[in-house]
């Protein structure tokens, strides 16, 4: 049996970081594991990279991070401290862009038996998340079998969700733990099935996931805010 965290969309927020990685380790888990989107948005892009970078944590490249790597990229030549900014223009090292750009767009690993696939938002793109309806069963059961995965980890929406396959095949989505923003994301509109029409959602701020690779039960976990225990 094995404890396995799953955290995404950190953008930044390295108090929220360090409050879920204590809770994490508090919760005895075995692992953790990223879904990507480690900067923009929040006011810590260095030091965030610096710890996900100490704990050694496995992470796939989301698409702020990808974005980043083309900006700095362009701006690599402008000066030898600052390689270039992430997208609120917040100074980027070289070695932090190194670092973004090093990471994988996907990410297969194999802990107690279960077979873990983890990606952005989708397999073969890192804009289009998945929904409680979005994509089809037949589409997730078609990723199940292509990847020989057991359980599908993403992240991108900033809404937990655990789907079920068909095939008996998992999606994970811990949310994201962003807590604290310079710019705060707007409310996404998504398509209510039931009331026909387009609604608002905010998005549910500091969650990351636990999964017990024995039961298969999935855990929300929220972090303690400021002045919070």
């Amino acid at each position: 049996m094995a404890r396995i965290a799953i955290i995404s969309d950190i953008h930044a927020d390295l108090h929220a970081l360090q409050d879920a990685l204590r809770m994490i380790d508090a919760l005895g888990c075995d692992r953790v594991v990223c879904a990507g989107d480690l900067v923009d948005y929040g006011l810590f892009p260095e030091e965030t990279i610096a710890l996900v970078r100490e704990r050694r944590i496995p992470c796939v490249r989301g698409n702020h991070d990808r974005w980043a790597t083309t900006n700095g990229g362009a701006l690599s030549q402008e000066g030898a401290d600052s390689a270039g900014v992430d997208a609120t223009s917040w100074d980027l090292s070289r070695a932090a862009l190194t670092y973004l750009g090093s990471l994988p767009a996907t990410l297969r690993l194999e802990i107690d038996g279960t077979r873990f696939l983890v990606v952005h938002a989708r397999p073969g793109s890192d804009m289009n998340g998945i929904h409680e309806d979005d994509p089809s069963l037949t589409v997730l059961d078609g990723w199940f079998a292509d990847y020989k995965a057991d359980v599908l980890v993403v992240g991108h929406t900033h809404a937990p969700l655990k789907r079920r396959a068909a095939s008996g095949g998992l999606v994970l989505n811990p949310g994201t733990l962003m807590r604290e923003a310079k710019y705060a994301p707007e409310a996404a509109l998504i398509f209510d099935r039931a009331a026909g029409k387009f609604v608002r959602r905010e998005p549910v701020l500091g969650t990351f996931g636990v999964f017990d690779t024995a039961t298969r039960e999935f855990q929300i976990v929220h972090t303690a805010g400021p002045g919070q225990p």
